[in-house]
């Protein structure tokens, strides 16, 4: 994607080489011709030059505009996809905060734009929340440097993946957060 940096590093290699062309057909012409030809030519290569820099100035201003288009595009792309918890989220913080007896449970359904974002990247979660798995140095990141190679551990934080390309490791921990116990109907 062109970025205004990029944009202007290739108008202005544009214009060089549109200038280098002009100047090595300039360069190139005989030095016996008359004044008068010399003086005509001259003129001819100027005019030239100018329309060569109004082209290259047109360029560079049909490149900006089709990045701004393009980043406009994504954010609306992206808000469009958003936009249900964006619209729900101030409401939901000020139902919390107004009723903090407020089940969880009646607020996750508000997550459902973000985990559809992440499905149509392609994205994948690397675990579940407290998830007891070998830990895996390659998907997870721990919260203790001595953690070893196929212990087990707990997914605290899911991580996420595009295909093989680990996006964000999952943080595991030995233990789970103080007061979680687990009902594994044993």
């Amino acid at each position: 994607m062109f970025n205004e940096s990029n944009l202007f590093w290739f108008g202005c290699l544009l214009w060089l080489g549109s200038t280098a062309l002009v100047l090595s057909f300039v360069g190139s012409k005989s030095k016996d011709k008359s004044d008068l030809s010399t003086s005509l030519q001259a003129a001819a290569d100027a005019d030239k030059i100018e329309q060569l820099q109004q082209q290259c100035q047109r360029l560079r201003t049909e490149l900006q505009q089709q990045s701004n288009q393009l980043s406009a595009d994504f954010r609306d792309a992206i808000f469009e996809q958003l936009q249900p918890l964006l619209t729900n989220f101030p409401t939901a913080r000020q139902m919390v905060e107004a009723r903090p007896d407020l089940l969880a449970k009646n607020l996750v359904s508000l997550f459902t734009p973000l985990e559809n974002l992440l499905h149509s990247w392609g994205y994948e979660p690397i675990g579940k929340p407290w998830e007891q798995l070998p830990y895996n140095p390659q998907l997870h990141q721990p919260d203790v440097e001595d953690m070893v190679e196929g212990e087990l551990v707990y997914i605290r934080f899911v991580g996420y993946r595009d295909g093989e390309r680990i996006v964000y490791p999952a943080k595991v921990s030995r233990n789970l957060p103080g007061g979680v116990i687990l009902n594994r109907g044993d």
